[in-house]
């Protein structure tokens, strides 16, 4: 849900889109530089003077809409695990086809990573999705899961260890407009 158009905003009200639940040493330079979603129609431009009226209309869960040719060529991690994490590889499966194999880099909670697919379908009703975090990984175990929000919630789809990874898998009976996972 975006913020405000118009009126107060507060730095709470910042911190509460962008999922942030430590409070502590928050700035607005750092809410304004740090972890922007790019795909939402209106965000802060990272550039002095940081002002509160940048984050007019913000969309931190914004999604792309396939690239409005049918496409799905873009995806993003969000960590909301509590904890940092990392894996080797990450590899992920739309409908039995590999669409990504990529390093997952460090991300602190509240982090995301932008990734590149090569998936050329939307997806509109009954996708499945798994996603391999290859050991080792740092932070992640079979008590997380993952869960997609680009169009219709997904289950959720906890990780199992299958010796070289942690796979998760997940369904959404439609619609995926872009992957988009939250890990927690």
């Amino acid at each position: 849900m975006a913020l405000n158009s118009s009126g107060k905003i507060s730095i709470s009200d910042i911190c509460g889109e962008k999922k942030i639940t430590e409070l502590t040493n928050i700035s607005l330079t750092t809410l304004s530089t740090t972890n922007i979603n790019s795909l939402s129609s209106s965000k802060p431009n990272g550039i002095a003077p940081h002002n509160i009226t940048k984050f007019y209309n913000y969309n931190h869960t914004a999604v792309s809409s396939g690239g409005g040719t049918g496409t799905v060529n873009t995806g993003v991690i969000w960590n909301n695990t509590g904890h940092t994490i990392s894996a080797t590889y990450m590899a992920i499966k739309a409908n039995g086809t590999n669409v990504a194999y990529i390093t997952l880099p460090t991300l602190a909670n509240g982090d995301s990573f932008k990734f590149s697919t090569s998936y050329t379908n939307l997806i509109f009703y009954n996708g499945t999705f798994v996603v391999d975090l290859y050991t080792p990984t740092v932070g992640l175990n079979s008590s997380n899961y993952f869960y997609m929000t680009a169009g219709s919630n997904s289950t959720n789809g906890y990780f199992s260890n299958t010796g070289s990874s942690l796979r998760g898998t997940v369904t959404s009976s439609g619609p995926q407009y872009t992957i988009i996972i939250y890990i927690k």
